[in-house]
């Protein structure tokens, strides 16, 4: 056991290094943390949350100090070691690049809201990927000409295409129409849509578009 702790000890270690070198802006700012923090587990998609982080805080870089003095705290550095763990577990890449704009801009804001961004982190854990991208789809009002939707929906068209409701539909038509309806009542469980009056339609809550404008930060759009 003693040899393991060893060797678990020296690839955080490394893991460590690699991000100070991978990441020159945030990095001897997170390394001193990463130790503590990462599991010894699915460390590649850790280091790409990382790498995604540093892309984020890269472009604010007038707020490094915002980000210094945020990560010191005990609430800052709860908010990126649940990061760290959701980054283990997340296997798109568009989760990834979610999850960093939550941390990002949580971290980079002049005053920490941690309350606010631990709500919307817990949140995001519920979510399956399929779920945010219903959420992003119904954040804005939808036209019959929206270039927005319809870019959504080439993009991913398994998930945002109506599936068949008529009789005699395949057993896949079904099956993805029960999804969807899945989808969907996790919103509304979850307070992130209400229905419309007409009792079909979603609506985003205030409380889901919260969650979108922490993932925006440029990535929700159908051309990210």
């Amino acid at each position: 056991m003693s040899d393991l702790d060893t060797n678990t000890r020296d690839r955080l270690v490394s893991v460590a290094q690699g991000v100070t070198g991978a990441c020159p802006v945030v990095g001897p700012i997170l390394s001193e943390a990463i130790g503590q923090l990462i599991p010894n587990q699915r460390l590649d998609r850790v280091v790409s949350f990382l790498k995604t982080l540093e892309e984020d805080f890269a472009n604010v870089q007038s707020r490094l100090d915002c980000i210094e003095r945020n990560t010191a705290t005990p609430e800052g550095l709860d908010l990126l070691e649940e990061g760290m763990l959701q980054a283990a577990r997340s296997v798109s890449e568009d989760r990834q690049k979610w999850l960093a704009a939550i941390v990002g801009s949580s971290l980079s804001s002049e005053s920490l809201k941690y309350e606010e961004s631990r709500k919307l982190l817990n949140l995001y854990r519920e979510l399956a990927d399929p779920e945010l991208i219903w959420l992003i789809y119904i954040s804005e009002p939808q036209t019959l000409s929206s270039a927005y939707h319809q870019q959504l929906m080439n993009q991913y068209p398994d998930i945002l295409q109506p599936a068949s409701r008529s009789y005699g539909r395949s057993q896949e038509e079904a099956d993805r129409s029960a999804l969807q309806d899945g989808y969907k009542n996790t919103l509304l469980r979850l307070g992130l849509a209400t229905l419309k009056k007409n009792g079909q339609t979603l609506e985003i809550s205030p409380l889901g578009r919260l969650l979108v404008r922490y993932l925006s930060d440029g990535r929700t759009g159908p051309d990210s």
